[in-house]
This record gives C-alpha cells, structure tokens and sequence, in this order.
C-alpha cells in the first residue's frame, strides 16, 4: 500500500479541522477573540470589532468546510494561507506568529496538493 496517497487528505482534514475550532469558536464567542482584531480592520470595514471577529469566524469556518468537503481545495487553502500570513504579521515575532507562519506553509502545501483521490470536486 503506497501511504504517500494519504499525505493530502491527513493534511486538508488536520487543516480543516484547524479553521473549524477557530471558525466556529469565534462565531459561538466573539467577546473572546475582539483583543486578537487589529484596530485598522474595523476601521476598514467601517463596523464594529464583534462584527470583524463574525466575519473572520464564518471565513474560517466556511473554509474549514469546503477543505472537509475537498471543494476548491487549491483557492481555498491559498486563501487561508494568506489570511493566517496576514494574522501572523500582525501579531509580530513571538511564538505564535510563528506558528500561524508554519500553518501557512502547511496551507499553502495543500493549495499545492490541490485536489486528492477523497475531494468531491
């Protein structure tokens, strides 16, 4: 049995998995996450920090579905990755921007990956 074939799916399903937890925890609980939003993105938006902290919530959790489902995968995870490059300037050099650095990178190897023998489309 040739285990490479599964490389792309254990990496879209732990990335999924990733989006979904944020996505969706930033759409249960928003007052919990509105100190990690920049203060130029609501100004952008021109609405209010909670409503930033809803939308970044449903972008993440949306993802985190079209990765699970494999639909359009190579954008999808392109797109993830740049939001996660963003997050990670804005938080500067510490621990954590470097992890969302390397999620990143990760994100951006599926984007590579593209479609698997488990995507829908």
């Amino acid at each position: 049995m040739n285990m490479q074939q599964f490389a792309p799916i254990v990496l879209r399903y732990g990335l999924a998995g990733l989006f979904l937890w944020f996505g969706i925890s930033q759409l249960t609980a928003p007052q919990d996450w509105v100190s990690w939003v920049p203060a130029w993105a609501p100004n952008l938006l021109h609405s209010d920090v909670r409503l930033v902290v809803l939308l970044n919530g449903g972008f993440e959790t949306i993802g985190g579905i079209l990765l699970v489902m494999g639909l359009y995968v190579r954008w999808v995870a392109a797109f993830l990755g740049l939001h996660l490059l963003v997050i990670a300037y804005e938080i500067g050099y510490d621990a954590i921007a470097i992890r969302d650095l390397c999620i990143a990178v990760a994100c951006f190897a599926s984007a590579l990956f593209g479609k698997d023998n488990w995507s829908l489309g």
